[in-house]
């Protein structure tokens, strides 16, 4: 039953993906970027995305890396220094981005797409993985691993994915679901540690699932074997399909109206509703897409969405 098992217990010092092997998160995160450039290939550069007032270009624009700023080596200057400067406004940044490459081709997206999917790998098969990957730089949820604050953007990757299919994508692969998963349970992993709570939670698809175990300032982040369910793992969570869970967290789809139709599935609610005050207050999805919404909705927002949909639904203990 969920909620009977032991705790996940993370080593001392243990910082999530950020420890993991940086050949490992490579090899996570450079399929899902290819998969992007896939998307990028086909889509209607014109058509409307998901987003108001984007198109399809915007989104694309707005994912990859341009030479006008290098935003890699920036962040990687940042953990060298170890002194974390405080992170650029996002909705700034990436409103100016889109009105200076509004008329980029494909052919240009295509670069910098390239660009962006190059220099996170050049960073994390480096020689400076290892060692400042686990110093914190800047985010827009406040300060991360290095390697984190690159691997988050997976999650991005796959959310924005989704926001193409009204300009013909079809539903992003599973390499970029599966980055985008990982993201999404790491950075709530994180933000959970910065309050110093014990926890355990899993986010398990169809696709890919992930447990997070959480002690002190120290968490521990797994993948799952395939086809595991949440239930069966006796530890808080949330299940469903890969893009009903990241559409989910990152506002894109009614919660409640998910748990009630049992697209989406939350076990143990009360353990999901104690990581609420480590996850308020991060904001909402906005244009930026990336981790803000992947720690507010994941676990805070369904245990949230739960309570309110209890009298209406029968919901699994």
């Amino acid at each position: 039953m969920p909620g009977t098992r032991a705790l996940l217990s993370p080593a001392p010092g243990e910082r999530g993906l950020a420890s993991h092997e940086p050949t490992h998160v490579a090899q996570l995160l450079d399929p899902a970027w290819a998969g992007v450039a896939r998307i990028a290939e086909r889509v209607d550069l014109l058509a409307p995305s998901r987003l108001p007032g984007w198109n399809a270009r915007d989104v694309l624009v707005h994912l990859g890396s341009w030479e006008d700023g290098d935003a890699v080596a920036a962040r990687v200057a940042q953990a060298r220094s170890e002194v974390v400067e405080q992170a650029e406004d996002a909705d700034a940044r990436n409103a100016r981005l889109v009105a200076t490459h509004h008329d980029a081709t494909r052919t240009e997206i295509l670069a910098a797409l390239d660009r962006a999917r190059r220099d996170t790998a050049r960073y994390l098969r480096g020689p400076d993985a290892p060692q400042v990957g686990t110093r914190l730089v800047s985010s827009v949820v406040g300060d991360l691993p290095l390697t984190l604050a690159f691997a988050a953007r997976a999650y991005e990757l796959a959310v924005h994915c989704l926001d193409l299919a009204p300009a013909g994508a079809h539903e992003p692969a599973p390499e970029i679901l599966v980055a985008g998963l990982a993201a999404l349970a790491d950075v709530a992993g994180a933000l959970i540690a910065r309050r110093g709570l014990a926890a355990t939670y899993v986010i398990a698809t169809p696709v890919a699932g992930w447990v997070v175990g959480v002690q002190g300032p120290d968490w521990t982040t797994s993948r799952l074997e395939r086809g595991r369910s949440a239930r069966s793992l006796g530890w808080p969570g949330i299940e469903g399909s890969a893009a009903d869970v990241l559409d989910a967290c990152a506002g894109r789809a009614a919660l409640p109206r998910l748990l009630i139709t049992r697209r989406l599935r939350a076990y143990d609610v009360a353990a999901l509703l104690q990581l609420v005050p480590a996850l308020e207050g991060v904001g909402g999805l906005g244009s930026e897409g990336a981790v803000r919404a992947a720690a507010s909705w994941a676990l805070a927002g369904a245990g949230r969405a739960v309570s309110e949909v209890r009298a209406h639904a029968p919901l699994r203990r």
